[in-house]
């Protein structure tokens, strides 16, 4: 009788060693799968960044690029307002709204050269002061738009005068 139970004991625990290791070898699968796939996603990841930091350097060349003819990104052109003190942090924006408060709900904008049409005016939409002398802006009355170069000047006082340089009107929008 001894003899039996410890032979049901022995195979009792032959057995459970061998679940213990099919079941271990099943979960050291799993988890070899997870991580597999992790490490799959792990590299998508890196290329994904790297792409983006592609992208990232692509985008900043072009953002300088486009901001290179700015009052803001010119150290000569900001050096000629030293000798008047001014903040030039926000002097291309005073200069903008300066071209912007002269739209007018019921006239022409006066630095535009050109009339609007069908009792529209002739409005300013977009400035670009690219620097200590010249603003570059585009015009519209919904129907023509043109571009226009101004030169300006500004005194010790912060009045600031505009010549019309150049213009451009283009076709009738047909949109």
């Amino acid at each position: 009788m001894k003899k039996r139970v410890l032979l049901y004991t022995v195979i009792f625990l032959v057995l459970l060693a061998i679940y213990q290791y099919v079941s271990m070898n099943k979960m050291y699968e799993q988890q070899n799968t997870k991580i597999e796939k992790l490490r799959e996603k792990t590299e998508g990841l890196k290329n994904d960044v790297v792409a983006y930091k592609d992208s990232m350097e692509i985008l900043i060349d072009q953002n300088l690029d486009l901001s290179y003819f700015s009052l803001k990104n010119n150290g000569e052109a900001l050096a000629y307002f030293d000798e008047y003190n001014f903040d030039t942090e926000n002097l291309s924006q005073e200069i903008i709204d300066a071209i912007y408060d002269q739209n007018s709900a019921s006239a022409n904008n006066p630095l535009v050269p050109f009339d609007g049409t069908d009792g529209k005016f002739m409005t300013v939409d977009k400035v670009k002061v690219i620097n200590h002398k010249w603003v570059l802006c585009s015009f519209s009355d919904g129907s023509y738009w043109g571009e226009m170069l101004l030169a300006y000047e500004i005194d010790k006082d912060k009045n600031l005068k505009f010549e019309l340089l150049r213009e451009v009107l283009y076709a009738q929008y047909q949109g």
